[in-house]
């Protein structure tokens, strides 16, 4: 099986490298981006089976990363899961409205968070249907 790349995108360095360290020791390959610019290079570079993002990111926010990640053929399928604090309906909406695939709202426990790591894990590795 081959191993799943994750993309960690937030703008507070201790959520990034606690989310890394736990998911590393899971056997998962993590990268992490601190911006909404590295966001991107990150994601063009390592194509991440699965991308945790922050909303609330300088320099591009999460919402236009995840527009840009939506418009690449290479990453528009990727799934993408907001972890954020701004837990308004209009927030949650445009979120999922910009292509997230599912919004969390911080605080998130970490058996949360891996329980949809696996739940997208599992999909892509379902055989398509013929």
């Amino acid at each position: 099986m081959e191993i799943m790349k994750i993309l960690v995108v937030d703008d507070e360095r201790s959520i990034n490298s606690y989310l890394q360290r736990k998911l590393t020791r899971l056997g998962y390959t993590v990268f992490t981006a601190e911006d909404g610019v590295e966001a991107l290079k990150q994601a063009f570079t390592h194509l991440p089976d699965i991308i945790l993002l922050d909303v609330n990111l300088p320099k591009l926010s999460g919402i236009e990363v995840l527009k840009t990640l939506r418009a690449d053929e290479r990453t528009k399928s990727t799934p993408i899961l907001i972890l954020s604090a701004r837990a308004q309906g209009k927030d949650i909406k445009a979120g999922l409205k910009a292509g997230a695939n599912r919004y969390l709202c911080k605080p998130v426990s970490f058996a949360n968070i891996l329980r949809e790591i696996r739940a997208y894990a599992e999909i892509s590795s379902d055989p398509p249907d013929h």
